[in-house]
């Protein structure tokens, strides 16, 4: 989910795995929306020695299982 171009000559990285911060602006709602769907097991995560992380395949999956709801 690479948010912008890089620069000639640069490559961009896409991350495996985000913050919840990251993953609130990648889906385009609050910080707290997202730690309320992790609580609700809405979207998973995984923790690393305390650090609550959001695997990129987690946010296909949510917004998949979104799209599912509304058809």
């Amino acid at each position: 989910m690479p948010t912008s171009v890089p620069p000639p000559g640069q490559t961009t990285i896409t991350p495996l795995l985000y913050k919840p911060e990251e993953a609130a602006v990648q889906l385009r709602i609050s910080r707290t929306k997202v730690y309320a769907l992790l609580r609700s097991g809405a979207i998973r995560s995984v923790k690393i020695d305390g650090c609550r992380r959001i695997p990129a395949a987690a946010l296909t999956e949510f917004i998949e299982q979104l799209e599912g709801q509304a058809a």
